[in-house]
């Protein structure tokens, strides 16, 4: 290949041609084949998040253990807290009488049931919607899929829930209360799907977050109005008949704690229609979340 010295001056053209007197022209922008776009398969995804499964269980029991190293009391926080919220709210609320609990039915466990739920989902959003800020470092230096980091958030908070519910078990005894066999099979649906719900709304929070910092600083408050408007110290029933399936859909935990406390407490069945909104918002969350993390995956370790 012979090479074209150009003469002394001379400029170089658009195409690479040297010396053929024409000024170099720069695109506006990069030619479509090489913008890049991130299309991550789905079931690649679900592999190598399956493959990664020791990673996210390594994370958690570091974060148990930073957690509660220090503490003096050590997992007895994770009983205490629960317990100090119910406090509150049986000072604030046992004595109103439009707040729907059914009759014969202990507050304080009534209570209780709606704060489980509710403070898994909450300390769940608000540390997992921040964990790859937190993990930022790790992110930089390490290849495993992201969507790690949130999850092994949830996993803690899976601990710290099940340690939660020895004090639900100590006030069916100190109350006297036995719960009904519709407990067995209704609870486990409900975990699922406040699961599953939670997976959706934390991943899609945590990628949004990366982008938008400021969400971080409005995560708290949103957090903090969220108690106010699901059903934990309140009936789901006084919400009107033809709003719940709608209720249901945009806020999945509302017929979770509902159905929750009516085996429970009461012995009864789900009602179909909240609950079939519930799982459809569940899906409509889970993967619109998923979808998002995976969008914004490729900015993660450049922007964080």
């Amino acid at each position: 290949m012979t090479l074209s010295i150009p003469s002394e001056g001379g400029p170089t053209s658009a195409g690479g041609v040297v010396g053929s007197g024409e000024p170099a022209a720069v695109p506006a922008e990069p030619p479509q084949d090489l913008i890049y776009r991130h299309q991550a398969r789905l079931k690649t995804s679900l592999q190598g998040l399956w493959a990664s499964r020791d990673i996210i269980f390594t994370l958690a029991e570091r974060d148990i253990r930073a957690q509660y190293k220090q503490a003096t009391l050590g997992l007895l926080w994770a009983l205490l807290a629960p317990l100090a919220m119910l406090g509150i709210f049986m000072l604030i609320f046992a004595r109103t009488k439009s707040l729907g609990v059914p009759a014969g039915v202990p507050y304080p466990i009534f209570a209780f049931i709606g704060i489980i739920c509710w403070t898994f989902f909450a300390q769940s959003v608000g540390t997992g919607g921040t964990s790859l800020l937190t993990n930022k470092e790790l992110m930089s230096k390490t290849q495993f899929p992201r969507e790690c980091y949130p999850l092994e958030t949830i996993g803690v908070n899976v601990v710290n829930t099940l340690l939660a519910w020895i004090p639900l078990i100590l006030l069916f005894a100190l109350f006297r209360f036995i719960p009904h066999v519709q407990t067995l099979w209704v609870v486990p649906l409900m975990i699922v799907i406040e699961l599953l719900f939670t997976i959706g709304l934390t991943l899609a929070i945590s990628a949004t977050i990366i982008e938008m910092r400021d969400l971080a600083q409005v995560l708290p408050m949103m957090i903090q109005l969220g108690l106010f408007v699901t059903p934990v110290i309140w009936q789901f029933s006084i919400i009107p008949a033809k709003w719940r399936m709608v209720y249901g859909f945009f806020n999945p935990l509302g017929p979770v704690i509902d159905d929750s406390r009516r085996a429970i407490l009461l012995g009864l069945n789900p009602v179909p229609g909240p609950l079939l909104a519930a799982v459809a918002g569940t899906a409509f969350y889970l993967a619109i979340g998923y979808r998002l993390f995976k969008r914004f995956e490729v900015n993660f370790a450049d922007i964080a």
